[in-house]
């Protein structure tokens, strides 16, 4: 019989540079399908850093949650992994959850969240990150194959009509709205949209609607910059509109973290 217990069923992935023997983790999940429900219920209510490891190649992904349950949960949602192009992302829909083993490298307060995943960053150098600093778009670029994706997205001349219509502040009659909502459905089932679609789709609201923001820290007094409040929203684990709001009333998001828009 198969031992599914997270603790003694572990697989050692392949050795990397040496980094497997860096680092101990406080919790080891060998296969992250079958135990997805042990991960989420584990970490409820925890902040910390983890680790993804692909048992075929060796590779890593190093990266922290202030809400573990939800920031790890989005890693099961496979609508999320459609819509995000990142790498980590990528291989699980490629090599699936039972190829990899997640790690809790260890869990720890808001206040010194950042600071734990630059070192893990830093000592373990994972290759699914593309990003080299905890929480950070500085140096980021997109490839030119990514580039060309977001220029092919195609909406049919209804939505085109209604977006025109929408962002004009032209006034549109009920008779029309009907004509377009059947059009828009008729559409869409006769089209249903690509997972490079649904990407597409996101990094086009995300440019149209992106404020700048940044996140001081009041206990350290450390500050980080974002290119928008959706991003921002997730590295503090709450919504958009949580941003917006904080930002607004010049309030303080779990206590310590204020906002600022960026002009």
């Amino acid at each position: 019989m198969k031992n599914n217990n997270k603790n003694d069923n572990v697989k050692v992935p392949p050795v990397i540079n040496g980094d497997v023997q860096l680092v101990s983790p406080v919790k080891s999940y060998s296969d992250a399908k079958l135990l997805k429900e042990d991960i989420l219920k584990d970490n409820k209510g925890q902040t910390g850093v983890y680790r993804w490891v692909n048992h075929l190649n060796g590779k890593t992904y190093v990266g922290s949650g202030l809400n573990l349950i939800k920031r790890l949960g989005s890693y099961f949602n496979r609508n999320e992994l459609n819509r995000n192009t990142r790498p980590v992302q990528h291989a699980l829909l490629k090599y699936g959850h039972e190829n990899f083993t997640l790690e809790i490298l260890e869990y720890c307060p808001q206040s010194k969240l950042l600071e734990r995943e630059q070192f893990y960053l830093d000592l373990l150098v994972p290759e699914y990150n593309i990003l080299k600093n905890a929480y950070s778009l500085l140096g980021f670029k997109h490839s030119q194959e990514t580039i060309e994706k977001l220029k092919t997205k195609m909406i049919s001349p209804e939505h085109k009509e209604i977006l025109s219509s929408v962002h004009k502040g032209k006034l549109v009659s009920l008779k029309t709205r009907n004509k377009l909502a059947v059009a828009t459905a008729s559409y869409s089932q006769k089209n249903p949209l690509t997972p490079k679609a649904l990407s597409n789709i996101k990094a086009k609201t995300l440019a149209r609607e992106g404020v700048s923001v940044s996140i001081l820290n009041t206990q350290t007094n450390e500050v980080k910059e974002f290119t928008n409040q959706t991003e921002a929203g997730e590295f503090l684990g709450v919504t958009r509109q949580a941003i917006y709001n904080a930002i607004k009333r010049s309030a303080a998001i779990h206590g310590i973290y204020k906002i600022q828009k960026k002009e």
